[in-house]
């Protein structure tokens, strides 16, 4: 593969990166909001059935509104939505436009994105392999390891199912493999 094949490749994954990093953040941000949005409403119920005290509800009340203040996440929901859009266009386009243009339209939107949710970062860059069809099936042995247990928490909170199929070999395995591929490639 020749330099400008690389490039290419390390973008489009790039984009796909991006493109489901701000698609989990569009609804991490949603689903906190909606939740934010349902605690209030519990508590409005309770102290009105007189369920709790004034002062508990209150105090819930306060917490929550500060949440939501501080944290913001419809609007970053609807950032993120917005951006997500964007990468979807620019990636189902890659193969239109001349790599130059491509290049500074993803910088452009690069500029725009949101700060991030560390834990979303590696189920977003397992969806971009799969969206590549980078997936050990197809002879794609870089990825080690599985989800963590919180990565698959805030999956489940926000609704998505990564579908990659990990490789159940030893990593000891995986990286040998990758360097005789590496060697091959080489070779030819």
């Amino acid at each position: 593969m020749d330099n400008q094949e690389q490039t290419a490749q390390h973008l489009k994954f790039l984009i796909a990166y991006s493109f489901w990093y701000e698609k989990f953040m569009y609804k991490f941000f949603g689903r906190l909001d909606k939740l934010a949005a349902f605690i209030l409403m519990l508590v409005a119920i309770c102290t009105v059935a007189g369920l709790c005290s004034a002062i508990i509800s209150g105090f819930i009340i306060t917490i929550v509104v500060f949440f939501q203040l501080t944290i913001k996440a419809g609007v970053k929901s609807q950032s993120a939505k917005a951006l997500y859009r964007e990468y979807e266009a620019l990636y189902s386009h890659f193969d239109d436009y001349d790599i130059e243009v491509v290049k500074g339209n993803f910088l452009e939107l690069e500029q725009k994105d949101n700060e991030e949710v560390d834990a979303l970062a590696y189920p977003a860059r397992l969806a971009a392999l799969e969206m590549l069809g980078m997936t050990p099936a197809n002879g794609y042995t870089e990825v080690s390891r599985n989800l963590s247990v919180y990565e698959k928490l805030i999956l489940f909170f926000i609704g998505v199912k990564i579908e990659y199929a990990f490789s159940e070999k030893p990593k000891t395995q995986i990286i040998s493999e990758s360097l005789k591929l590496v060697k091959d490639n080489n070779a030819n």
